[in-house]
């Protein structure tokens, strides 16, 4: 975490003196495992992708005729909850059916996460200051959680950008988005949002 935040600071470097800020939205969806649990003591996993979306602001350091540039990105994220478990019932050597148990998932309520991501926007084609085609890496912490979950997430994907008056410009992208705490978490994120450049 400490070097993520010492990544995040070269951003506020003074000798920044040319960049962008924006807002956006992101969506998508993420893995989660529901555990439920057979009369004889063995475990199963239910492994389901639910929805996830929210909102934050972005810094981007570079010049706007720039093809390589860094981008920070402070968020809010919300999770929408697991579904109780899906199971096939089957007998024991009896040929009586095994009981399951789970935790009450129906009855929680969704994540709300802050997350921070320090990344770099890559220029594959187009122009920088009309359209161009985009790949986009980034590395991101959920660094701020109700219930001390922090976890982390890769982020790599294709998007566009479309600038207008080298002042105003478009981006969306989608990218692959797995997540790690103390396991990998498949998951996929796409973002858009508006900037503004200055020189």
């Amino acid at each position: 975490m400490r070097n993520l935040l010492a990544i995040a600071g070269l951003f506020c470097s003074g000798n920044a003196y040319a960049g962008a800020f924006g807002i956006l939205g992101h969506g998508g969806a993420y893995e989660g495992k529901a555990y439920y649990y057979r009369s004889d003591g063995l475990q199963g996993i239910d492994s389901q992708f639910r929805p996830a979306a929210g909102f934050g602001f972005e810094t981007l350091l570079g010049d706007k005729d720039d093809r390589l540039i860094g981008q920070l990105r402070l968020s809010w994220n919300h999770d929408w909850p697991l579904n109780d478990p899906n199971y096939t019932v089957t007998n024991d050597d009896n040929g009586e059916p095994y009981s399951y148990t789970h935790p009450d998932y129906s009855s929680t309520t969704g994540r709300n996460d802050g997350l921070i991501s320090v990344g770099l926007q890559w220029g594959l084609w187009g122009e920088p200051t009309g359209f161009q085609v985009i790949a986009s890496t980034a590395f991101a912490s959920g660094f701020w959680t109700v219930d001390n979950l922090e976890y982390f997430i890769f982020e790599v994907g294709p998007g566009v950008t479309y600038t207008i008056n080298d002042q105003y410009q478009f981006h969306s992208t989608v990218c692959f988005a797995p997540r790690y705490r103390k396991q990998m978490f498949m998951g996929v994120t796409s973002y858009a949002g508006v900037r503004y450049l200055f020189d």
